[in-house]
């Protein structure tokens, strides 16, 4: 009862001090201003939101704010709360209550103490709920924002997007020939009811855009950012008609949207067989594949989850293989090759984010073998030559590059803007982020 009772004084105090500081700091305009760039759910697309109650499911990403970690908040009716690892709430990171004052919501958590107390702030935006403080996660405190190192117009958000029209997330296909030329057209519905849409031609990105969407009954809007709701359909079986272009510079046609049922999977895979031959493996967005070896080719269809997939050749018998988001075994002809992604196939390069200028530029080829060459930019010294093999782990938060040489171990996590390497100079620690050129 003393708790209880601690915990409701703390949070009279706490939401006091908040509607002082919130009347002290910028205004709304500027706030909005500093971080355009970065808001799809931003005032400018809400005329596609409508008012939803804030108990739900929301999915918190934290790539953008310097980990590659995703996590989930639930709010349930009585405004408790918990954070996860996973939606299945079984291992909670943090539970506690929300209370609200004219716009303004504090998370108390449960351990709060009037000595010690632990809380977060955030604002509703549309669906979505936008930090306005850290947001304590385990043993951990999310940065609420982060400024762009390349563009410091830009700023990162720590933003809680809600699961709404959930039933609809995919990726959606379209093929459509404009003046002669067949343009791929790429719409995703995600958390947050929020979409995005990208226009490719000969496989490269030529227009895109982002927005709100919601559906009512049959009746698909989209509100692109900065621009005018929309109006379409969407089908019981998931089949979207919308006016989309195919450039910025063209007029929107109506048209139809198939769901990509293997998106998760589609790409291009490369292993090298035992004669040193380069194999391909593409699955396409409709559960099917082609293999390429020299002169050997096989098609057919696959299925597949994030550990195995099942390949079935035309005319032929099927067979299981494992898979991983970047590695992927299966036999072919009478061959087990290992695939590497195409994602993380090339040339990666960075540098550190510390006052030495050292820049790292990191080769993996389809062989499994690796080439790591660090310099000293401003010295014009090369510091560091290094060649080995690598494979891809599982690690506790992400997937993991490991680099064996010679010299020893080097691990770093797979994130999805590249590779987050610690690499030891003259027995100090740098951190790079390395990001492919071809992307």
């Amino acid at each position: 009862m003393r708790r209880k009772l601690l915990q409701s004084t703390l949070f009279v105090v706490l939401l006091a001090l908040l509607v002082l500081l919130t009347a002290c700091g910028k205004p709304k305009q500027e706030q909005q201003a500093s971080t355009a760039g970065q808001s799809t759910a931003s005032t400018a697309a809400q005329s596609a939101v409508e008012e939803v109650p804030l108990a739900g499911d929301y999915v918190i990403d934290i790539t953008n704010l310097g980990m590659a970690l995703q996590f989930y908040l639930r709010i349930n009716e009585d405004n408790s709360f918990i954070l996860a690892p996973n939606r299945q709430f079984t291992s909670d990171r943090g539970t506690g209550k929300i209370g609200e004052r004219e716009g303004t919501y504090v998370m108390i958590y449960s351990d709060s103490t009037s000595e010690s107390p632990k809380t977060a702030t955030f604002e509703r935006e549309g669906h979505n709920l936008v930090f306005k403080t850290t947001l304590p996660y385990g043993s951990s405190n999310i940065i609420f924002e982060l400024q762009d190192e390349e563009n410091p117009d830009i700023v990162y958000r720590l933003i809680a997007n809600k699961y709404i029209y959930e039933e609809y997330y995919d990726t959606y296909l379209a093929f459509v020939e404009e003046d002669g030329r067949e343009y791929e057209y790429m719409l995703k519905l995600q958390p947050g009811a929020l979409y995005s849409f990208v226009s490719s031609l000969g496989g490269s990105q030529v227009y895109s855009e982002t927005g709100t969407f919601k559906v009512t009954g049959n009746t698909l809007v989209i509100a692109p950012e900065g621009g005018a709701e929309l109006t379409g359909s969407a089908s019981a079986d998931k089949v979207l008609e919308l006016e989309v272009k195919p450039q910025a510079e063209a007029e929107r046609r109506k048209t139809v949207f198939r769901v990509a049922t293997t998106a998760e999977h589609a790409g291009k895979w490369y292993a090298q067989s035992a004669s040193g031959e380069l194999a391909v493996l593409t699955l396409d967005y409709f559960g099917g594949y082609v293999f390429n070896l020299g002169d050997q080719s096989e098609r057919g269809s696959f299925t597949a989850d994030q550990r195995t997939i099942s390949l079935t050749p035309e005319g032929g018998e099927g067979k299981q293989g494992s898979k991983t988001p970047y590695t992927l075994e299966a036999e072919f002809g009478s061959e087990q090759l290992l695939f590497f992604s195409e994602k993380i196939i090339g040339q990666f390069s960075g540098a550190t984010m510390a006052a030495e200028s050292y820049s790292a530029q990191l080769e993996l080829t389809y062989g499994g073998e690796y080439t790591l060459v660090i310099a000293d930019e401003e010295n014009e010294a090369e510091l560091l030559r290094e060649t080995g093999t690598f494979q891809i782990t599982a690690g506790p938060m992400a997937y993991q590059l490991n680099l064996q040489s010679g010299d020893g171990t080097k691990v770093g996590d797979i994130w999805p803007t590249g590779f987050n390497m610690a690499f030891t100079i003259d027995g100090t620690e740098y951190r790079f982020l390395l990001t492919s050129s071809a992307r």
